[in-house]
């Protein structure tokens, strides 16, 4: 019961804010990415440092930078891999990047000579490449703030530189682009140029992260409003709708179709004698797991009426082997009817689900008028499944199908019950019961349909036969259906049903 209820807390909690969860894992993603380039990027520089630098100064220096980058890293990869504080690791992360922007020009600037050089020659360094490098690094959070972050960092740093080198009474200032490349004179076009390249690239980033972010919001209210949808509908009926919404239009079609009534023995009962919170709870989580093997099958939730399920199989998708689907689907909710059945037993009893699945020709679409309509389904062949599913109380079994659903499948396994006459009905419908792993229990199938041929033979041999099948398989109550009428003197295997 606890599970029960943490799994709907939790589909409950995922219903609150999706946009908020799906952002907050595209940020974690983000992170691991970002993580792992800050630490290939390191991986890369330190050699090269050691191997590029002017100076001991620059190399010793610039390796305690990123050592101390590192360290950091790695305790905020330590809290990221717990999901812990993770808009505490990505502003972590955004203060070392410009801390590296910040400190790589003066480290570059003492190894070159220090003192004995213009501080606005750092302008003249990598430092704009690699502060842009950091931004489009910190876009992968979808924050907008990030990247601005780091644009407005390095912007302030490369004020600073420009400022220190306008004070400077060592720096040379040239107009051509020329003598800046080749001499230790600085072009303010080429420090101009920088800035503005920078800060467009920043506030492009930015922008686009925005955008980004906006429309992954966008997807996950999307994505909310189908979940919420889904909850009225079938999802194969929401994805058609989204598909196609000339679907949204009174109309129908004529089509075949399959159908499967399920339908829970003594259900009025169990609302009379019980507490209304019990009955809900134990209806809602019956019905919730009957719903998930329709949806399973990709089948489409015509109806909830109390305690019974109408599903469509072929509509509003076309499949193909709808007959197929709707077998298997009936199977799979007959264990899993049987499974709930035995779990809650502690709880309240509760009676068996009887299911009928029937194929024909029917109108499917949307009837009503302009301002409400219901997506579901008019014919004979309903008024069948549900015939069909009424019967199994009379039959004694739990799953009932007629002749022209097992027509419809080339590998059908089951057995004979016998040729129903239902009631309204003036046309016979040949039934049977498909076997599965959840029914087979207490039933040879060989034995019986020996049996059964006799009994549709009218063998005066018949009801020695049941019987003895009987005394072996005390369980089959299709078997003891067949002994009773043969006993009462009925032969032949044409069966008139009494009940709806």
């Amino acid at each position: 019961m606890n599970e029960v209820i943490a799994t709907q807390s939790e589909q409950i909690q995922s219903l609150i804010d999706p946009a908020t969860e799906l952002l907050r894992e595209r940020e974690y993603k983000a992170l691991k990415m970002s993580s792992a380039v800050r630490f290939a990027m390191i991986a890369i520089m330190v050699p090269m440092v050691w191997l590029l630098g002017t100076s001991m100064i620059d190399r010793v220096a610039t390796t305690i930078l990123l050592v101390i980058y590192v360290a950091v890293l790695a305790v905020s990869t330590l809290f990221l891999r717990r999901r812990m504080h993770l808009t505490l690791i990505s502003l972590a992360g955004v203060g070392l990047d410009v801390c590296v922007i910040a400190t790589l020009p003066f480290i570059w600037h003492t190894s070159l000579g220090g003192s004995d050089l213009p501080v606005g020659i750092t302008l003249k360094s990598s430092v704009t490449l690699i502060a842009i490098l950091f931004i489009t690094l910190n876009t992968l959070a979808m924050r907008p703030l990030y990247p601005l972050l780091v644009t407005i960092g390095a912007l302030l740093v490369h004020a600073v530189l420009l400022v220190l080198g306008l004070n400077d009474s060592h720096t040379e200032f040239t107009a051509s682009y020329l003598v800046a490349y080749t001499s230790p004179a600085i072009s303010s076009g080429r420090v101009v140029t920088q800035l503005v390249i920078m800060l467009l690239s920043g506030v492009i980033l930015t922008l686009l992260t925005m955008r980004a972010r906006n429309m992954v919001v966008e997807s996950a209210q999307l994505q909310k409003k189908n979940i919420q949808l889904g909850r009225y509908f079938s999802p194969n009926l929401v994805n058609r709708l989204e598909d196609d919404p000339e679907l949204f239009q009174v109309g129908g079609e004529r089509k075949d179709l399959s159908f499967v009534f399920t339908d829970l023995e003594g259900f009025t009962s169990l609302v009379e004698n019980n507490e209304p919170s019990l009955v809900v709870s134990i209806i809602n989580r019956y019905l919730d797991e009957l719903i998930r093997t329709a949806f399973k099958h990709e089948g489409t939730v015509e109806k909830i009426v109390g305690d019974a399920l109408h599903v469509i199989f072929g509509a509003p998708k076309e499949q193909p082997d709808h007959a197929v689907r709707a077998i298997n689907c009936a199977l799979e909710m007959d264990a899993v009817a049987q499974n709930f059945r035995q779990r809650i037993k502690s709880e309240i009893p509760i009676g068996v689900t009887r299911i009928g699945v029937n194929s024909g020709s029917a109108i499917v679409g949307n009837f009503g008028g302009e301002d409400y309509f219901d997506y579901t389904a008019h014919g004979d062949s309903i008024n069948i499944a549900a015939r069909l599913e009424s019967a199994n109380k009379y039959l004694g079994t739990r799953i009932c199908v007629s002749s022209d659903t097992k027509s419809r499948i080339k590998n059908f396994r089951g057995r004979p019950i016998g040729v129903l006459l239902l009631k309204g009905k003036n046309q016979e419908t040949e039934v049977f019961e498909p076997l599965g792993d959840s029914n087979t229990d207490g039933v040879d199938e060989a034995a019986y349909l020996m049996a059964y041929q006799l009994l549709e033979a009218c063998h005066p041999d018949a009801c020695q036969n049941f019987l003895q099948y009987c005394s072996g398989h005390p369980d089959d109550s299709l078997a003891a259906f067949h002994l009773k009428r043969l006993q009462a003197g009925i032969t032949g295997s044409k069966i008139k049903l009494e009940s709806k």
